[in-house]
């Protein structure tokens, strides 16, 4: 799917991901705050293990963050009052798909 505007080309960490879970995540999941679920994407190590760690199957497919912020019906939707837009979405999937690294 391509989406005018949305460049996925070439995806970093910091310039891209973290800008988006810091606007869309660090309310609640961060570590200055209380974090739900005990769940901190603010610190990279704790983000990588929850992107390596299985939702279902391998791959993308199996890591719980993309599944979450799709909103995939037997994930946990987040962000859980509205849906990140498609763009943002794409970028980290991108992200996930190139290593998940801390660029």
């Amino acid at each position: 799917m391509e989406i005018p505007d949305c460049d996925t080309t070439v995806v970093t960490y910091h310039a891209d991901v973290q800008p988006l879970l810091s606007a869309n995540c660090y309310s609640c999941h961060a570590t200055a705050v209380t974090q739900s679920g005990g769940l901190d994407l603010e610190d990279f190590t704790s983000l990588k293990a929850y992107l390596q760690n299985g939702f279902r199957g391998d791959g993308i497919y199996g890591s719980k963050l993309y599944n979450c912020i799709l909103h995939t019906p037997l994930a946990q939707q987040m962000p859980p009052t509205y849906k990140l837009d498609t763009c943002s979405i794409m970028k980290i999937k991108r992200w996930i798909d190139l290593g998940g690294s801390n660029n």
